[in-house]
C-alpha cells in the first residue's frame, strides 16, 4: 500500500507504516462488491434502481418514502399527500406507475423503483417526465422531424406518380397528401 492516502476532502496525507508494512486493512473486496452492486443497478449517469423500504404517513399533508440504495444506504423523499387522489400529485403518479392503487399501498414496500439524481438528492423518477422524454416533448423535435423533409417530399412525389394514372391530378395529389399524413401519424405514434 502506498504511504500516501487520500482523505475524503481530496487532500493527500502521509503515513509511516510500522516496520515497513502497511497496517491498514484493505477495503478492496468490500468496495468491489459495493461498486459492483451500484453498477448493476445503474440505468444511466443520473438514474438507478432502488427498493422502497418503508412508507411513512408523516402528518396530515406529508408522506415519506424511504429508499434502500444499492450500496445499502438510505434516501428519503417527501411527497405531498394526494388529497383528492389525482395524477396532479407526483405521489399518485408514482404509485400508479408501480401498478398499485391507494387501497393496495402497503404492497409497494420492497418494490423496485427508478430514482434519479435531482439537486444532489435521490428522487423517484416522475412517470410524466419519463413519457415526455420518450415522445420528445421536452425540447426535441420528435420522430416526425427525424423522417426528414427530403424523404417526405420524395415520398409525396412517388405517391403522386403511382396514383396519377388512376385519377385526375387533383385526386392524385389529395391521395398522396392523405397517405403521407397517415404515414407520418403512424410514425409519430409508434
Amino acid at each position: 500500500m502506498d504511504p500516501h492516502e487520500h482523505d475524503i476532502s481530496g487532500r493527500t496525507t502521509t503515513a509511516q507504516p510500522a516496520d515497513g508494512v502497511a497496517t491498514a486493512a484493505s477495503d478492496a473486496d468490500a468496495l468491489a462488491d459495493e461498486l459492483g452492486r451500484i453498477q448493476l443497478r445503474s440505468i444511466d449517469d443520473r438514474r438507478l434502481r432502488a427498493r422502497i423500504e418503508t412508507v411513512v404517513d408523516q402528518d396530515a399533508e406529508t408522506i415519506r418514502l424511504w429508499y434502500r440504495l444499492p450500496h445499502d444506504a438510505y434516501a428519503v423523499e417527501e411527497f405531498e399527500k394526494p388529497i383528492p387522489w389525482s395524477d396532479r400529485f407526483k405521489f399518485a403518479r408514482v404509485i400508479e406507475d408501480l401498478g398499485y392503487s391507494p387501497s393496495s399501498l402497503g404492497g409497494i414496500e420492497g418494490e423496485e423503483i427508478v430514482l434519479e439524481r435531482v439537486d444532489g438528492e435521490w428522487r423517484a423518477e416522475d412517470p410524466n417526465r419519463r413519457f415526455d422524454d420518450r415522445v420528445g416533448i421536452a425540447g426535441e423535435t420528435g420522430p416526425i422531424a427525424g423522417l426528414g423533409f427530403g424523404i417526405t417530399v420524395l415520398y409525396l412525389l412517388l405517391l403522386f406518380v403511382a396514383t396519377a394514372g388512376a385519377m385526375n391530378v387533383v385526386g392524385a395529389l389529395a391521395a398522396a397528401f392523405m397517405l403521407c399524413f397517415l404515414t407520418l401519424l403512424v410514425a409519430y405514434l409508434w
